[in-house]
């Protein structure tokens, strides 16, 4: 499979999470937002978050403040001042998803080679997800996550 069918900016149409049993479950909501987009060069960025995510509600300023406070467990004491920035924070990220790195395709299974990722533990690692074209779509389908395989869905942006 040639990179040139993957080079572009997609933007997702769906997440879906299928159990055994046939139940389908949308981990983002039924409408999340996001783009993955493949360079020709050989790099890819993945950014996936839920719609309708509630503001965080405080200034960048109280923000950088409570994100120093959660960085640094010793200055808990003054963490109560910055509590619901804390939450809200954790709130918003616990909803969203990005990683970025380099991309090779083998067979029907592109990989991602994580080099930056919301998520610390996945960098350094090699995301495989199956795929196919259907029709003008990108199907991108994960190993089973929690028991069930992720199906993502992209339009061409």
């Amino acid at each position: 499979m040639s990179k040139n069918k993957f080079v572009g900016t997609w933007k997702l149409v769906s997440w879906e999470s299928t159990s055994g049993d046939g139940q389908t479950c949308y981990p983002f909501g039924k409408h999340p937002i996001g783009y993955i987009t493949y360079t020709e060069s050989g790099y890819m960025s993945a950014t996936i978050m839920k719609a309708h995510r509630l503001n965080i509600e405080v200034s960048s300023a109280e923000l950088m403040n409570a994100r120093k406070v959660f960085l640094r467990p010793w200055l808990l004491v003054t963490a109560f001042k910055y509590i619901k920035a804390i939450i809200r924070y954790l709130q918003a990220s616990a909803n969203y998803v990005s990683y970025s790195g380099k991309y090779e395709i083998q067979a029907e299974t592109v990989i991602h080679y994580v080099e930056i990722s919301l998520i610390p533990d996945w960098i350094g690692t090699e995301q495989l997800r199956q795929f196919q074209f259907i029709g003008d779509r990108l199907v991108l389908v994960t190993p089973p996550i929690g028991g069930n395989p992720q199906t993502l869905t992209w339009e061409r942006a």
